[in-house]
């Protein structure tokens, strides 16, 4: 159980990442879509715990959290570290890192694409990722996955592990 938690909070972190790395160019909005996203993704998870008024409770506590800790990531990431995870997953061949610091929130990235671009529902331009968030208060969280690129030239995870 608690191996699926963490996986689980990797997958909310995931998601929250590569969704508020979108075109959009204001932290309102990346937060937006990140509590959004965390709230989705948190929900479906406390789905899976329990029964009856336990599991509504379950949904309920997992759409709370996901949504803090989406937003939170969301609001962390501003237009300039959209245009870098763009770039790296666009760019960077397979293992060779993009690391980089916000100056305004201090908060560390390094993002790493793993592998070369291939095919995926259809979408031939996907990449796996291993992506680290490094918060000014310390707070390390790593998750790995597969992402998309779109056609506005942003990255959309579609896969975590």
């Amino acid at each position: 159980m608690k191996n699926m938690l963490v996986k689980l909070m990797l997958l909310v972190m995931s998601v929250s990442l590569i969704a508020s790395c979108s075109s959009n160019n204001t932290q309102s909005q990346n937060t937006g879509i990140g509590a959004a996203t965390g709230a989705v993704v948190g929900g479906l998870a406390g789905s899976l715990v329990g029964a009856g008024s336990g599991q509504v409770a379950a949904i309920a506590i997992g759409a709370i959290g996901g949504g803090l800790i989406g937003g939170y990531i969301g609001h962390s990431m501003d237009s300039s570290d959209n245009t870098q995870m763009n770039q790296a997953m666009t760019k960077n061949p397979p293992h060779k890192s993009c690391h980089w610091k916000n100056k305004k929130t201090h908060t560390s990235y390094n993002v790493t694409p793993t592998s070369k671009k291939m095919a995926y529902n259809g979408n031939p331009n996907c990449r796996t990722y291993t992506a680290t968030a490094m918060t000014s208060n310390g707070k390390k969280e790593t998750y790995t996955g597969m992402a998309c690129q779109q056609t506005n030239g942003s990255w959309k995870t579609v896969k975590t592990s």
